[in-house]
């Protein structure tokens, strides 16, 4: 047989869809058909190569006539999904791909195609999933491929040159970035400085208001130590001033909490960012 042979017969659409053998994979088959012959008939449709175009070219490389047989079942679709997806060494994607192109050609076809009118669809992506032997989240990102990326993103993907995950990242618009929250403000500056000061000079003008009580003290007890009632006026200023004292600190106690709490709010929030971006970058992979 010549190469004219070869090309008399055409594939029909739906064994287009499962990649040619490498060259590799064709001179195995090819020796082996030599040394035992044909084993496999050639199914027809249509005046097409349903199934065997390997075995077709090889038959005709080798000079041996093929045996073929004409298809006379009712979903030709089906026939050529079961009789290739799981003999042939397919990826996931690959095989989710083919599972999913071969349906969309089915449905365009339907309505001008008596053959193709009895086929039973594959109308959801379990079903799909189901026939293909992939997890159903693989075969929707092949049901994407095929709906919205070009017929050559496509074929790509059956051939096993790009992988699904790679190529529904061509087709999907990239992730609007959202900007990162502004970090926590140190202690020590904008609003909080402005609170620190108040504080401050409340303090101070505190303190300069006792020391001014304590030296008119000094001075009256000198005059007055005798009076009894005002001596106890003066126990009684400083019993204030303690008290005031003792306010004073705890004021002071106060800020170094407020202080310490804000810190550790920070602290905390800073490590919340951190693991919210590495879970960002878990989700991509």
């Amino acid at each position: 047989m010549t190469d004219q042979n070869i090309q008399a017969i055409q594939l029909h659409p739906l064994c287009t869809y499962f990649p040619r053998m490498s060259d590799a994979e064709f001179i195995s088959l090819k020796a082996n058909i030599q040394d035992i012959g044909q084993t496999h008939p050639i199914y027809t449709l249509d005046g097409m190569i349903l199934d065997g175009g390997n075995r077709y070219r090889a038959l005709c490389e080798l000079g041996i006539k093929p045996v073929m047989i004409e298809y006379t079942g009712s979903n030709p679709t089906q026939f050529i999904l079961s009789s290739n997806l799981h003999r042939r060494h397919l990826t996931q994607g690959q095989a989710a791909a083919i599972v999913s192109a071969s349906q969309s050609w089915v449905k365009a076809q339907v309505a001008d195609n008596e053959k193709l009118a009895n086929s039973a669809p594959l109308d959801t992506a379990e079903s799909r999933a189901k026939q293909s032997g992939v997890g159903q989240r693989t075969q929707q990102m092949a049901d994407k491929l095929v709906k919205e990326a070009p017929a050559e993103l496509v074929k790509e993907v059956i051939d096993g040159k790009k992988s699904l995950t790679k190529a529904i990242k061509e087709i999907s618009p990239p992730k609007p970035v959202t900007p990162k929250p502004e970090p926590v403000p140190v202690v020590d500056q904008q609003i909080d400085d402005d609170h620190k000061e108040q504080l401050s000079s409340i303090i101070e003008e505190q303190q300069s208001v006792i020391k001014t009580l304590e030296a008119d003290n000094t001075a009256m007890r000198k005059v007055f130590e005798s009076d009894d009632k005002v001596f106890a006026s003066f126990e009684e200023v400083k019993a204030l001033t303690e008290l005031n004292r003792v306010l004073n600190e705890r004021i002071t106690g106060l800020m170094t909490e407020k202080n310490e709490a804000i810190k550790a709010a920070a602290y905390w929030k800073d490590q919340f960012l951190a693991l919210e971006i590495e879970l960002d970058k878990h989700l991509e992979k």
